[in-house]
């Protein structure tokens, strides 16, 4: 990911009124390690500059669709909802319907529904993968991090030019 295309995010964001820099919160050196340490896995370059730029807030950029994508979001998620589902299938007594990949890390939930995760091995970037929680098909979403930033960017700059924020002046947020 180039730092001319990380600054042309920076930029659209600042100039379509998603978020000032002022507005973006990144989280520290400390947390991403503690994040690589307790799941035993390499964060691609791509989601370590997400985190360390806007892991904590991103000013709208993620708010009009109850989006969890935040840091606490995405270590309670990852925690929680692979450990959830497959005791809901014991209950069951139903073979598991799904597994994430050993170096998956979900990075983004909606309604405790759909999902998106990357794949953490210490590369460069990652494509992320999309799933829902009632077909369980895993399916590409997005070539890159930068590409889901964007995608996400150019969402949000709709929600905007649609006076979404008129009448949730917060947005929406898990």
């Amino acid at each position: 990911m180039t730092n001319d295309r990380k600054n042309t995010l920076l930029h659209h964001m600042e100039s379509s009124m998603i978020a000032k820099r002022e507005d973006l919160h990144g989280c520290s050196n400390e947390e991403i390690r503690a994040l690589e340490a307790r799941y035993a896995l390499r964060l691609p370059k791509s989601y370590e500059w997400y985190l360390q730029t806007m892991g904590h807030a991103s000013g709208r950029l993620f708010t009009h669709d109850h989006l969890a994508v935040f840091y606490k979001q995405v270590l309670w998620m990852t925690d929680e909802y692979p450990a959830e589902w497959c005791e809901e299938w014991a209950k069951e007594g139903i073979e598991p319907k799904f597994a994430l990949p050993a170096n998956a890390l979900i990075i983004c939930g909606r309604l405790g529904e759909q999902f998106e995760f990357i794949k953490c091995i210490g590369e460069e970037d990652s494509a992320v993968w999309f799933f829902n929680a009632s077909s369980w098909q895993v399916r590409q979403s997005h070539a890159s991090v930068l590409d889901w930033l964007e995608a996400w960017c150019n969402a949000a700059e709709e929600a905007i030019a649609d006076g979404y924020f008129e009448h949730n002046s917060q947005g929406t947020t898990p």
